[in-house]
């Protein structure tokens, strides 16, 4: 009893001392900072303690060491929180005491106290506390840890899907609400400007000439079988990829696949190439059109092709047309005037990038569509139509569909010309898009309207062509081979003829060339835009600082010079070859090239990953073996004058025998051991199709719900959902589609009877050529992908340019290709 009173006492006195000495001293101090009195205020502390420890120690000095070690024992908040109270702690009136004198007796020497050792959880907050800081007092309270997060359902808000590591800097999938721009890249102002962007560039002269033809050529409506099947199941599956690619990277083509894998950026330069070729001499036809435009409004209200001018017209006054044999190499100034004239057009559609090129779409799609639902109207009252009509898609003739391959050819060229695929050009628009946009349901709606504009052309086509035919037969004339018109002979020719015998024909004229000059305008300034937006993607304009304009004036002072020999008088000749090489060829491959890129790169990693990469080669080389080598088989029995159809038989078993064999030896290669690790079932991991299974988790996934391939419920909404892809869409990019091009490719290469008795074998080298070449870039762009690379990024030892062209023909990649599995 009497030790605890001595010791309250004491207390007492040593807490009043201690305060008066705290006021006396702050009279004759100056203020110091809030830091170094909560460092005094320890060292105190600290020093009380020690004292306390010692046993030799005086009576005064046990007292106080008692007072402090009971307030140690009340004040156990941590250096850190004193700190962080008394940074809280009001500023006092009074200047805040001097730093203590150190201590005479080194071994009361104060010394600072231990850091505590980190926790892996913050213990549970104690009560609320009373702090003394110089006399202060301060009621500071520990913060409480704010709560776990609770883990999102969606995991592609919270982290995005990861394709390959150079894309892993992305930002995550916006909300359909929120438009982040991905390193400056602009955006469209909405959806129906990119609908309209797209429906622009795939509608073009050829839903107007060739569709029509095609449909009378193959007995009618039966034709419409094989085009919708290649546009369900070729078109569509490649159109879905072009978009998915361009919208999930944020880039071109070239940037697209090559975040696929580096080896495939030559797929996406192939592409952007094959689409300038194709603007170059589209650029002729919009002159040929623009010409036709202008001569509608002639002063006297009369056309100048009428009355038997029609063909003179065209051939002499407009091409000073000739054979390439009899060609005298003259130039047609009024095509090259025109076409340099489009070319400006064209510049100033381009010259800044979205911003012009959103606002000249909303003309170039909607103003023709709108011309060609009046002429059908204007062409459903005229005589004659009905009949033309019935030619157009009442008659029904199937056996065309079975006698000759052509048609299967023929159908399928026109889904890949018509949609604009295969080009780079919705690759590039679909860049612009958000990440988060609905691929679903635009390519639905790009398919859709591009179908039933050439169902719309041809109809106009035919009607008209119904009513000619019925004037020359009251005049006693047969004109039924009029219905058998193709090319450029039916627009400008046969049709021109057709409008002039109308009353008002300058109108029906102006419009129906009007709309000519508006679709292939759409076409054109499409693919340059894609073309421009590639070079902006590259190093070449970061190191060179070109801006928009400069790339949009030099692209299309090139595509002028490289246009001018059609310009010529057999340059019509030169333009058909072209075309036929470039639709036959050129397409089929680089469709053939989209598909394998997805189906067979993409993901192949998580393939060798899990099987082994000997049973995964073994089975994709297997694969394309039975396919290239029956359609070898087959063409020479046929062309050897053996059975068709014995033929197909005896390709269709050896397919099937090279497939299975295949898929033995696959399996007999396979890692065991990987198999067994992984716990999934290797026969799904060595034929799925895993690459595209993953473009249609990020299509079909919302920011609410995700969604998982390979799963009845999941695959039974997207297979009934207008706004998901099916199932359907991996096996047709990684079997149907491939092989279905490759195939028709064949067939097409194998075909010699384009041009006979009007070209010479040498003559048709042009076109053969021009495909090579586009050939000979992705299989030079596969095996060195170092070309495309910023020089730059060479080593340092290698220098000049023999230096640098040793880098860039190095097989190895720029840097080392790491896949990065997100699942496993």
């Amino acid at each position: 009893m009497g030790s605890s009173s001595d010791s309250s006492s004491s207390s007492s006195s040593s807490s009043s001392s201690s305060s008066s000495s705290s006021s006396s001293d702050s009279k004759t101090s100056k203020s110091k900072t809030s830091k170094t009195t909560a460092t005094s205020t320890s060292a105190k502390t600290s020093s009380s303690s020690s004292s306390s420890s010692s046993s030799s120690s005086s009576s005064s000095s046990s007292s106080s060491s008692s007072s402090s070690s009971s307030s140690a024992a009340t004040t156990t908040i941590p250096p850190e929180l004193v700190d962080q109270a008394t940074q809280m702690t009001p500023k006092p009136k009074t200047p805040p005491p001097p730093k203590p004198p150190k201590p005479k007796n080194k071994q009361t020497q104060v010394t600072p106290p231990p850091t505590p050792p980190p926790t892996p959880k913050p213990p549970t907050p104690p009560p609320p506390k009373v702090t003394k800081a110089q006399g202060t007092q301060v009621f500071f309270k520990q913060p409480t840890p704010p709560p776990p997060k609770r883990p999102s359902p969606f995991v592609l808000v919270e982290k995005p899907i990861v394709m390959s590591p150079m894309i892993q800097n992305l930002p995550p999938l916006e909300s359909p609400a929120v438009s982040v721009k991905v390193k400056g890249r602009d955006r469209w102002k909405g959806k129906t400007t990119f609908w309209l962007a797209a429906l622009a560039a795939s509608t073009s002269l050829a839903n107007l000439w060739k569709f029509p033809y095609l449909v009378n050529k193959y007995g009618g409506a039966p034709f419409l079988v094989p085009y919708a099947i290649a546009l369900l199941f070729i078109g569509i599956p490649i159109l879905t990829i072009e978009l998915c690619v361009g919208q999930m990277f944020q880039g071109g083509a070239v940037e697209a696949f090559g975040n696929l894998n580096p080896r495939l950026r030559g797929v996406g330069l192939a592409s952007v190439l094959g689409g300038f070729v194709i603007a170059v001499y589209n650029v002729i036809y919009l002159s040929w059109s623009a010409i036709y435009f202008f001569h509608s409004f002639d002063t006297n209200n009369t056309l100048p092709w009428q009355d038997d001018k029609v063909e003179e017209y065209f051939t002499s006054y407009v091409l000073k047309n000739s054979s390439i044999a009899q060609s005298e190499m003259i130039i047609s100034g009024r095509v090259l005037l025109s076409a340099f004239t489009c070319w400006i057009i064209i510049f100033f559609c381009v010259f800044r990038s979205l911003r012009s090129v959103g606002a000249v779409v909303k003309v170039t799609f909607p103003l023709p569509f709108a011309i060609l639902i009046g002429l059908t109207v204007r062409g459903v009252f005229l005589d004659g139509a009905v009949d033309g009509f019935k030619n157009y898609l009442i008659q029904w003739n199937t056996t065309v569909l079975t006698e000759s391959t052509d048609v299967w050819s023929d159908a399928t060229g026109q889904v890949l010309y018509t949609m604009s695929i295969c080009v780079g050009v919705m690759t590039t628009f679909s860049s612009f898009n958000p990440r988060s946009q609905n691929v679903a349901l635009d390519k639905n709606i790009i398919g859709i309207f591009d179908f039933l504009v050439s169902i719309l052309g041809g109809a106009v086509v035919y009607l008209f062509l119904g009513h000619k035919v019925h004037e020359c037969e009251e005049k006693g004339e047969d004109c039924e081979e009029l219905f058998n018109s193709y090319g450029i002979d039916l627009i400008f020719k046969v049709y021109a003829g057709a409008l002039s015998e109308l009353s008002v024909a300058n109108l029906w004229a102006a419009l129906f060339y009007g709309a000519i000059f508006f679709l292939t305008l759409g076409t054109c300034f499409s693919l340059i835009e894609g073309f421009c937006s590639t070079i902006r993607d590259s190093w070449v304009a970061d190191s060179l600082k070109l801006g928009r304009s400069t790339i949009a004036g030099y692209v299309c002072m090139a595509g002028f010079i490289l246009g001018i020999p059609f310009t010529f008088d057999c340059g019509s000749s030169w333009v058909e070859i072209l075309d036929h090489f470039v639709r036959n060829w050129v397409l089929f491959y680089l469709g053939f090239l989209n598909c394998i890129a997805v189906g067979w790169f993409y993901k192949c990693e998580r393939q060798y990953r899990r099987v082994g990469k000997p049973a995964v080669l073994a089975y994709n080389i297997g694969c394309f073996m039975a396919v290239l080598v029956p359609t070898i088989v087959g063409l020479v029995l046929v062309e050897e004058g053996h059975d068709r159809m014995k033929s197909i038989i005896i390709a269709f078993s050896l397919c099937a025998a090279l497939f299975f064999g295949s898929l033995v030896i696959a399996y007999v290669l396979m890692d065991k051991n990987k198999a067994r690790k992984t716990k999934r079932n290797t026969l799904w991991t060595l034929i799925g199709w895993h690459g595209a299974d993953n473009l249609r988790k990020m299509m079909n996934s919302t920011p609410v719900k995700r969604w998982s391939p390979n799963q009845f419920d999941s695959e039974f909404d997207s297979f009934i959902s207008p706004a998901k892809v099916s199932i359907l869409f991996g096996f047709c990019v990684k079997y149907l589609a491939p092989a279905a091009l490759l195939v028709l490719l064949c067939n097409n290469i194998h075909d010699t009877s384009f041009g006979t008795g009007v070209y010479t074998t040498g003559q048709l080298v042009f076109g053969q050529v021009i495909s090579g070449i586009i050939v000979v870039f992705t299989i030079l762009l596969f095996l060195y992908p170092r070309i495309l690379s910023n020089p730059s990024e060479a080593e340092g030892t290698e220098k000049g340019l023999i230096g640098r062209l040793d880098w860039m023909f190095t097989a190895r990649l720029n840097k080392p290709y790491v896949y990065v599995d997100p699942e496993e």
